[in-house]
């Protein structure tokens, strides 16, 4: 790849290193100038400019990541790949789990050259369906040929996904006083989240005295592959109440205490082929701990060990600082795939808006909304009924009100909204996974256009949820595409195809 300055004359077919303003107008830095674009900028002064130019053995940003994106798709089905956007490609996870990554080999990657990078999650992090694992971004516009290949011979290995595979658990609790009790309750409803966040069903719960003799019994008594027990006070040694229960139920006592803060004093063993953990006290709060650690391992299949245990002190340290921003006063959150519906202003042509339908059903799109009137039908669609709703408005309802109805019949945990008008021109699924890939509020980007061979944007066009209010109280006559002038520093651009 050529980089630098460089006449017009030399331009056409290269790709705009950063962005210029030209007449008002914006033609954004990546764009691949084509002649329109070149007679627009020789109307002002500039006579060079600077950009990338491909050659013959060089792969674009965006098709670089999509191909190692995909790759690392088919060595790990469990995740699925956006659309490609600025050189970028995310990867999520389809279910709960625990990613597993190898740093040797994440190292390698990342050393095959500086133009392409691939970030990931930790080692044993939990991830939840539809979160964030790992994102590859290449630098520069365009890389060799060669150095993908290079860089695709490193994935092997570099980062593996396991499945939570024991899908239920039984919780022993005891109690000595009332206050006991309401210390109990607040445990099993801390303790029933994080089953939850895994996918894994609390089967039964019991609370027994606490003594080693009732505590024995209800650990014979569970059936589920993971029991759990928390006991009302903290357990401090292997002949405490809780692992000599575990032993005089027939069971292996493995560790008791582990190098994790808050949560150190955890036990765990074996009864059989279930997998007992004894929980600290910290679990009655959904503050990350220890037990989370050991729970989601085990969960996910891992047959922990004193040496495993031992390794946990690397990064265990979890308790609050004073310095910390964000104090862990709620359950964990990472980045997910944003929840985006489209929403359909339909003109009850059935057969357009059927042809319109379908590139929208095979994207990234979470669901389709239309707004027609009563008559509204799509023929050939009915399989994907569960992924389109209809909202019908009154005959005489003008398109401002049609709006409105439409963000008012979302989901209340919709992040952006796609508008599509029944007329529209044919869409495709790529443009649509983009726009969708390029929306990231913490960066900015919350207003989504396309970019094609006229310079004025039209729908299909993404709004985040900041702008619902706006679009919800649109003037009699005004569309969406006329808030993008008001608000152009959340504007970000995607190339058509």
């Amino acid at each position: 790849m050529k980089f630098g300055l460089y006449p017009l004359s030399e331009c056409q077919g290269a790709i705009l290193a950063h962005s210029l303003h030209i007449h008002s107008k914006k033609i954004p830095k990546g764009t691949i100038l084509r002649e329109e674009q070149l007679a627009s900028i020789k109307t002002t002064k500039l006579t060079e400019l600077m950009v990338a130019i491909l050659e013959h053995d060089d792969i674009g940003e965006d098709e670089a990541a999509k191909i190692i994106g995909n790759r690392l798709v088919e060595l790990e089905p469990a995740f699925v790949a956006s659309a490609p956007f600025t050189g970028r490609v995310n990867l999520f996870a389809t279910k709960p789990g625990l990613i597993e990554i190898n740093p040797d080999k994440i190292k390698q990657f990342n050393l095959v050259d500086q133009s392409i990078t691939l970030a990931t999650l930790g080692h044993h992090v939990r991830v939840s369906k539809n979160q964030l694992v790992c994102t590859i971004k290449v630098i520069q516009y365009g890389v060799k040929s060669a150095l993908v290949n290079t860089a695709l011979d490193q994935l092997d290995d570099t980062i593996r996904f396991r499945a939570v595979t024991l899908t239920s658990a039984d919780l022993i609790m005891t109690v000595q006083t009332p206050r006991d009790e309401k210390l109990a309750a607040k445990g099993l409803q801390a303790t029933r989240l994080r089953l939850e966040s895994l996918g894994i069903e609390l089967n039964t719960t019991a609370t027994t005295e606490h003594n080693t003799t009732e505590l024995t019994k209800a650990i014979k008594s569970c059936v589920s592959p993971i029991i759990l027990i928390l006991t009302s006070s903290a357990t401090s040694d292997k002949n405490d109440i809780g692992p000599k229960a575990l032993c005089s139920a027939g069971g292996t006592l493995v560790q008791v205490g582990i190098p994790v803060d808050p949560g150190n004093l955890l036990f765990y063993g074996q009864l059989g082929i279930q997998e007992v953990i004894g929980l600290p006290g910290c679990v009655r709060s959904i503050a990350l701990n220890g037990a989370d650690w050991v729970l989601e391992r085990i969960a996910c299949g891992i047959k922990l060990t004193t040496e495993d245990f031992a390794s946990m002190g690397a990064g265990g340290l979890l308790k609050e600082i004073p310095t910390r921003r964000q104090p862990r006063n709620s359950l964990r959150t990472r980045p997910t795939k944003p929840k985006v519906f489209a929403l359909v202003l339909s003109e009850n042509k059935v057969s357009d808006d059927t042809k319109l339908l379908s590139p929208l059903i095979k994207s990234q799109i979470e669901g389709i909304y239309v707004v027609g009137d009563s008559s509204i039908s799509f023929e050939g669609l009915e399989t994907w009924s569960n992924r389109i709703r209809t909202v019908v408005h009154p005959l005489d309802s003008s398109k401002s009100n049609q709006i409105r109805l439409g963000l008012e019949a979302l989901p209340n945990d919709t992040e952006a909204v796609i508008f599509v008008r029944g007329s529209q021109q044919p869409i495709a699924t790529l443009d649509i996974d983009r726009l969708i890939s390029g929306f990231s509020p913490t960066d900015g980007r919350e207003i989504g256009t396309i970019m094609r061979s006229h310079s004025n944007p039209s729908p299909p066009l993404l709004f985040g949820r900041r702008f619902f209010e706006n679009l919800s109280t649109l003037a009699l006559g005004q569309k969406p595409v006329d808030l993008i002038s008001e608000a152009r520093d959340f504007v970000y651009e995607i190339q058509s195809g």
